[in-house]
């Protein structure tokens, strides 16, 4: 359930009013995991099984003539512990001492605002990518356990990235279904006293660190009972820091289609980089369907490693079981034969030897308000 805040701002020196709205809504996720890596098996209590926690601030202010404004503050939050809001942290971890790293942040997540009217809508702030879009239209898992989020399924070339501070979009008007939306965050470097990096392009008011230039193209439609976005993705990485760089281009469809009950998707994604670095393809294949208060689901596909010629296949299962609305008890597992070497090293697992699975089980409860 949405709250909201009602406020009429005058306009002294027109005499007029613009009506202006701040809603406060959020999800919270938390229950038991079981987590095997390639062999190195952990379980306990952890959030985020079948969705991000996360608490958000939204206004819009109707500006008149068919022109608003608007704005979110996003924040992701750790739902089972304290200190892993607060940052407290100790080395190491003792009796009556025991603390986690910090997971979360005032307004750590999507931060935007802008205008919108008949010319379409344009922001700025560090603005959630079209990818991640095409990555939630193409299967129904989110980004939490069964999507495979971060290795066979990718927000940007490295994984799990899902916006650039320091961005601009412009999204088109709806024309019969169909949008397009435009990216753009600048490239941020700088040189280093007795480095061969000749680029000074830094300032630290647009960005006090190295930052990849991030530029995104996406065109979706949305009518009826069908769904899809396509994404071109390209970052540019070259002479950020110390390092050579490269550009990294990801291509990312997704797409589902209403069947009554059922609902089918399709995701398909490819990345390869200008240096030959990187190069994968893969797709898959998933379907929902609801049975009164229970909903199914699940998912099957693989992605190939051009570089090795090896693949990773990824199978997932999930159900919610809906006690209202807004509340829900859900399971979800998800098993990756990572032969393709595609996901990441995980702090604190050590894959066991010639080990390449990785498999997640969630039971937990979700509430949105």
């Amino acid at each position: 359930m949405k709250k909201s805040l009602i406020a009429l701002a005058a306009l002294a020196a027109t005499g007029a009013f613009a009506q202006s709205s701040v809603q406060i809504d959020g999800v919270m996720d938390a229950g038991y995991q079981a987590i095997d890596y390639k062999g190195n098996k952990v379980n306990g209590f952890n959030g985020n099984g079948s969705a991000t926690s996360q608490v958000n601030f939204r206004g819009t202010s109707d500006l008149g003539g068919g022109l608003k404004a608007d704005f979110r503050v996003e924040t992701d939050w750790n739902t089972v512990s304290n200190k892993g809001n607060t940052g407290s942290v100790t080395t190491p971890v003792t009796a009556g001492n025991e603390s986690v790293a910090a997971a979360s942040s005032f307004g750590n997540g999507e931060i935007r605002t802008g205008l919108a009217g008949g010319f379409g809508k344009v922001q700025f702030g560090a603005i959630n990518n079209n990818t991640l879009i095409a990555n939630l239209t193409g299967q129904p898992f989110g980004t939490a356990i069964g999507s495979g989020h971060g290795s066979t399924l990718r927000s940007n070339y490295s994984g799990a990235a899902v916006r650039a501070d320091n961005s601009f979009q412009y999204i088109s008007p709806n024309f019969s279904g169909f949008d397009v939306a435009y990216l753009q965050s600048n490239k941020q470097t700088k040189q280093v006293a007795g480095s061969t990096n000749k680029s000074t392009s830094f300032s630290t008011a647009l960005g006090a660190y190295d930052m990849n230039g991030t530029k995104e193209m996406s065109v979706s439609y949305a009518n009826g009972p069908l769904a899809a976005r396509f994404t071109n993705l390209v970052e540019d990485a070259t002479q950020v820091g110390e390092a050579t760089g490269t550009q990294y281009k990801t291509n990312t469809l997704g797409v589902n289609y209403a069947l009554g009950d059922a609902k089918v998707f399709l995701w398909n994604q490819s990345i390869k980089a200008d240096d030959n670095t990187q190069n994968s393809a893969g797709t898959t294949v998933s379907a929902t369907y609801t049975m009164g208060a229970t909903v199914l689901m699940a998912q099957a596909g693989s992605v190939k490693n051009k570089l090795t010629n090896k693949t990773s296949n990824i199978t997932a299962l999930g159900a919610d079981y809906m006690l209202s609305k807004t509340t829900a008890l859900y399971g979800r597992y998800e098993s990756i034969k990572d032969s393709g070497s595609l996901i990441t090293s995980l702090s604190g697992f050590t894959a066991a030897t010639d080990n390449v699975t990785r498999t997640r089980l969630g039971l937990g409860i979700r509430t949105a308000f």
